[in-house]
This record gives structure tokens, C-alpha cells and sequence, in this order.
């Protein structure tokens, strides 16, 4: 039988894709991945690999994927299919199983942590600190009786592995997101990560530290009741940080939206990352959508190519929104 195992390449899709072949090992999968923001990843599967192949997507916009998925289902096995984006163009066919949840309190690795009873749910709670879902985490934290010190390591290697998946492409990241996969399937827990010096996680404890200490530096560019925006410089670290910092600041300032602008290598168009406020999670993958480029979730989400012209409406709308 073959695998296919398709993840986003952050810290929800590596956590889910580790519980789902920590329940169902198998000798051999295929593994495709990207960067956070490449969310079209079934188009790379081509008809012969999924020729009676099991196909296991994670924590991938179905709505980004279904000519794609439609056109792969009468050849393969199965698809097994998780997610926790909008799914307007959800459909049912025998070959697919689908768990789509797009609450704003649920993330990929906890909806699979469900599918699986829990039985990896360290893994899950790393993924919803790494999705930014902390008073959710905490709360999961508490129910397992976990310590303050082994709480904040969760979040630490949830913060780490999301910040990793941050980029234009895969060479402005420390791993690819295939190769952290591996690296850290290979590992029993997440304290076992944590406590092995030679793992990924104090290369991007070192990484991180670097990059939000540049990030730190960058210009407010607009600050009112409902949201603050800052840009970064045209560099890879400011595309590796651009996430997790829009995170921070998110939970630095629990009433604002916060955007995050980041030039492309174009020289005309801006990456943008918006959170929501955290005291009203909703309506960011709204404003995106209304952007071409734009997508994501209630909670958080961003602008892939927003012509720079349009900063300041985008700014407006967000305004507006959260007025």
C-alpha cells in the first residue's frame, strides 16, 4: 500500500502528521509540504503516486485543494482529510473522510487528537500554542496535570516549530518542514525534543532569539484603539518572524488587530499577517478574503501579495472592522 501524507508546514500540520503515524506507523510515506502560507499542496500529487495510494491531508484549506483533491479521488485508496479552515466547497464522496472544524478554539492537531482519543495529546497542545491558541493550550495543560515548567515547554516548542514554517520560500527557513517532521517523529514525547540538545529545537531557540530581537526594531506604521501595524524590511529574518510576531503582539494587546506587513521580493507587493483581537476572534479571514491573494480562518489571517498602494485601505478595512 502506499502513503501520501500532505501537511502545512507549521507547527499545527507537523504536531497532526506526528500523532496520525505515531497511531498508524507505516514503513514508508511520501511526504509533501511547503511553507505556511503554500496551502495548494494536493496538486502535487500526479496521477501515478496516487494510484491506489492512502492519502492523508492535514491541516490544509479544503477550499484551496478540492479541484485538486476531485480530481485525485477516483484513482487512490482513500484520502483522509483534517482541517480547521472555512470549507465552502465541502463535498462528500465514498472515498473521502472528512473532520472539518473551523471554530475559532480548535486547531488540525487537536481535531486529529480527538480523532485518535487523545492518545498523543502532548503533541496536540504543542500545536495549539504553535496556532497561538494558548488559553486553549493551558486549559488542555491543566487537564493532564501538567506542570507551569512543562506547560511553557510545550508553548516554547509550539512557538518554535510554527516560526519555522514562516517564509517566501523554503530557503528562507531553518528545516523544511518535511525534514523537522522526521526529525522530530523520531522522538517518544515532546519533552523528549525539549531535552535533547541536539535536536531542531535549540537551533530555532537560536534563530528566534535572533530574529525577534531585529524584529523588535521595526517601524509602527499605524496605532489607533482597534489595531496596530508594523513593517518589516525586505530580509528573510523579517519573513521568519513575521507570524509569530503578529502572535505576540496579538497577546500584548488583547483588544487590537494586529497587522504585519512584509515586502515581497517584487519590489510592489506586501505579505500581510492579520490577528484578530483576541477579545473578539473573528472576522480576519473575512477582511482577507475581500483582498486578492487573501484567505484564512476566523481567528488569523493574511494577504499573500497586497499591492503596496493598498496598504492603507487594507488598514482602513481592518479599522473598521474592529472599530
Amino acid at each position: 500500500m502506499k502513503h501520501i501524507d500532505v501537511f502545512n508546514g507549521d507547527a499545527d500540520g507537523i504536531f497532526s502528521l506526528i500523532q496520525w503515524r505515531k497511531a498508524f506507523p507505516v514503513n514508508k510515506s511520501q511526504v509533501i509540504s511547503g511553507v505556511k502560507r503554500d496551502n495548494a499542496l494536493i496538486q502535487h500529487i500526479n496521477p501515478e503516486q496516487a494510484s491506489g495510494a492512502r492519502v492523508t491531508s492535514l491541516d490544509l484549506s479544503f477550499d484551496k485543494n478540492t479541484e485538486a483533491l476531485r480530481s485525485i479521488l477516483p484513482s487512490v485508496d482513500s484520502v483522509f482529510y483534517c482541517d480547521h479552515h472555512q470549507a465552502k466547497t465541502l463535498f462528500e464522496h465514498p472515498r473521502l473522510t472528512t473532520v472539518i472544524d473551523f471554530s475559532p478554539s480548535v486547531c488540525t492537531g487537536l481535531l486529529v487528537s480527538g480523532y485518535l482519543n487523545q492518545q498523543y495529546h502532548v503533541w496536540a497542545i504543542a500545536a495549539a500554542f504553535g496556532d497561538s491558541l494558548n488559553s486553549v493550550a493551558y486549559a488542555e495543560c491543566s487537564k493532564l496535570g501538567l506542570s507551569n515548567e512543562q506547560s511553557e515547554q510545550l508553548r516554547e516548542l509550539g512557538v518554535l516549530v510554527n516560526y519555522n514554517g514562516y517564509g517566501a520560500n523554503l530557503t528562507d527557513l531553518h528545516f523544511k518542514p518535511q525534514d523537522l517532521y522526521q526529525a522530530l517523529l523520531a522522538y517518544d514525547s515532546p519533552f523528549d525534543v525539549i531535552a535533547d540538545t541536539s535536536s531542531p529545537f535549540a537551533a530555532l531557540r537560536a534563530g528566534y532569539a535572533e530574529d525577534i530581537q531585529k524584529a523588535n526594531q521595526a517601524a509602527v506604521i499605524a496605532e489607533n484603539q482597534s489595531v496596530k501595524a508594523l513593517l518589516l524590511d525586505d530580509a528573510a529574518w523579517a519573513r521568519r518572524i513575521s507570524g509569530t510576531l503578529g502572535n505576540d503582539l496579538a497577546h500584548a494587546n488583547p483588544d487590537k488587530a494586529i497587522v504585519i506587513a512584509t515586502p515581497n521580493a517584487d519590489g510592489c507587493t506586501l505579505t500581510i499577517s492579520l490577528r484578530a483581537p483576541k477579545s473578539n476572534l473573528q472576522g480576519a479571514g473575512d477582511i482577507c478574503s475581500g483582498f486578492a491573494t487573501g484567505g484564512g480562518r476566523a481567528g488569523a489571517a493574511g494577504v499573500n501579495a497586497l499591492p503596496m498602494e493598498q496598504l492603507d485601505l487594507f488598514i482602513n478595512a481592518v479599522t473598521l472592522a474592529y472599530s
